[in-house]
Formats: C-alpha cells, sequence, structure tokens
C-alpha cells in the first residue's frame, strides 16, 4: 500500500527548502492526497500550476493601472502557483511515478511563471519611481540583476541539491541526469515520433542540463562533471559526505525557487518590491562570498578523499 504521509511525500528534510517544507509542502499535500484517488496526473497540476501563475501576472500588470490591491492579488496567486507547484511532486512521490518527462516540464513552467510576473515586477518598480528618471532607471537595472542572477541562484541550488541526493540517498535520486541521458531519450522519442509538447520539454532541458554542468564546473571544480563519474552510494561515504555539506546544502537552500517566489509574493502583497529586490540583487549575491568558498571546501575535502581511497 503507498505511504501517502506528509513525510514520505517530500525529499530529505536538509535539501529541502524551509519555506516549501513549512508553507508550501503542507498545504500541497492537501492538494495531492485529494488528488490521488483520482484520474488526475502530476503533469496537470503542473499545467494548473502555470495557469494560476500566469494569473499572477495578468494581475501584476492590472496593478499598474488599477493599484495595490491588484498587486496584492498577484502576490497571492504568486505563492499559490508555487503550492500548486509542490503538489505535483509530492502525488509523482505518492504513486511512485517520478520522472525525467515530469521534472521537464516543471522546470519549463517554472521559466513560464516568471516570464509572466518578473518583467511586471520591474515594470513595477519603473512606476513607481517615474517622477525622478534616473532612479527609475536604477531600480530597473537592480531588477534586471535579481532576474538574471535569481536564475544562476536556483540552478545552484539545484545541482548541489542533486548532488547531495545523489550521495546520500540509497534509492531515490530525483535529477541526476547527465546530458548524454537526456540526448539518449531525446534520439529515442525521435525514431519513435516526436510529439510538439516533448519536443518544447526538450528543447529547454536539452541546453539547461549541459549549461548547469558548464556553470557547475566553475563554481565548483572538485565535483565531478557528470554523475556516472562520481562515487557509489555507501552508508561510510553518505555519512561523511552529510556531515560535511548538510550545513552548506541548508544555506543552499535559501536560494531556491520556492523561497524566491514566497519572498516576491510576500513583497507584492504589502507592497515592498524595492526591498526584496534589494535584497535578492545585492544581498544574496554577496553571500555567495561565503558560501561559494564553503562550498568548494566540503567538496574538495570529500572528493579528493574519494580519489585517496
Amino acid at each position: 500500500m503507498a505511504d501517502l504521509s506528509f513525510r514520505a511525500t517530500i525529499k530529505p528534510v536538509e535539501v529541502e527548502e524551509l519555506i516549501d517544507l513549512f508553507v508550501h509542502r503542507p498545504l500541497a499535500h492537501l492538494i495531492a492526497r485529494a488528488a490521488y484517488p483520482t484520474s488526475i496526473t502530476p503533469d496537470q497540476l503542473t499545467l494548473c500550476s502555470m495557469v494560476v501563475g500566469i494569473a499572477a501576472g495578468g494581475c501584476t500588470w492590472s496593478s499598474l493601472a488599477r493599484g495595490s490591491a491588484y498587486l496584492a492579488a498577484g502576490g497571492l496567486l504568486l505563492i499559490a502557483s508555487a503550492v500548486v507547484d509542490c503538489s505535483d511532486g509530492q502525488l509523482a512521490r505518492m504513486r511512485q511515478s517520478s520522472s525525467r518527462f515530469g521534472r521537464m516540464l516543471d522546470g519549463l513552467v517554472d521559466a513560464i511563471v516568471q516570464a509572466a510576473v518578473v518583467p511586471a515586477v520591474v515594470a513595477h518598480l519603473y512606476f513607481e519611481h517615474r517622477t525622478h528618471p534616473a532612479t527609475a532607471l536604477l531600480w530597473v537595472g537592480i531588477g534586471l540583476v535579481a532576474a538574471v542572477t535569481g536564475v544562476l541562484h536556483t540552478s545552484l541550488y539545484d545541482h548541489f541539491k542533486n548532488v547531495y541526493l545523489f550521495q546520500t540517498q540509497p534509492t531515490r535520486r530525483e535529477g541526476n541526469d547527465d546530458p548524454e541521458d537526456v540526448e539518449a531519450q531525446y534520439a529515442g522519442l525521435q525514431s519513435n515520433g516526436l510529439r510538439l509538447f516533448d519536443a518544447i520539454r526538450f528543447f529547454l532541458y536539452r541546453r539547461y542540463v549541459p549549461q548547469q554542468r558548464s556553470l557547475l564546473g566553475w563554481i565548483d571544480p572538485s565535483i565531478p562533471a557528470r554523475f556516472r563519474d562520481m562515487p557509489e552510494y555507501s552508508v561510510e561515504r553518505a555519512a561523511r559526505y552529510r556531515l560535511g555539506h548538510r550545513r552548506v546544502m541548508r544555506a543552499w537552500s535559501f536560494y531556491g525557487i520556492g523561497t524566491h517566489i514566497f519572498g516576491m509574493g510576500i513583497a507584492m502583497i504589502t507592497d515592498h518590491i524595492g526591498a526584496y529586490v534589494f535584497a535578492r540583487a545585492v544581498l544574496c549575491n554577496l553571500a555567495l562570498l561565503l558560501l561559494v568558498p564553503a562550498q568548494r571546501r566540503a567538496s574538495r575535502e570529500f572528493f579528493a578523499r574519494q580519489e585517496m581511497s
């Protein structure tokens, strides 16, 4: 019998974003439990989260003409989209049906929701300061920095999370996709006739995975470039990796997409977008000056020891 408990539907606690763990996922668990005995699929929940996220973008754009109530509605819808987005993975774990296709769709939907909301948030900053053009342009610049580096942040968190799971979990290893594996699956689908929807999924994912590996090679060169080149699971290795990386993994979790969406949603609800964007563009990037060296030290110690053993 499937385990439908909350604990069975989440990732190991040390890689979960705290906002997801205490806000998004408890609510998402209710959705997943309700969907479990029905014909609703995880992909359908993912698409539902996309619709809610696009509605959030529509409200945010409307706030430029209709006021802060629409901005607050956009923030609420944005957080609601994150809750529904969490429910797809939890339903997949209940049914033991997690897949690369689901991860690809999830990443595509995240990108669509960000494209719907983030430009509207930057426009809001401009219109808020439009009586002082220089200040307005400065805020637009800060917003663009926050948007671009935000993609970097979530990509880093996502990869370090997957490495952590690969090294510490004996069976459930989500996201351990090497570029060769993605290309092989893509070629297999092409030979059997590629559907348009699958072509869209692969279009982004086939570019995302290699670029993510390239980025990680620069950020943390001690980690092998491919999962297949990493040491296999053992109880001793898992304990050692967990001991050396638990704290740095918790720090990376604050750079995840769930934390970003919740923070932006609250900023929209309270009409403090500038404070949030400044924190993402400046404070989060300054924190990397401490976090990246800590990550490099932990990886160097673990993987160098592996080479000597």
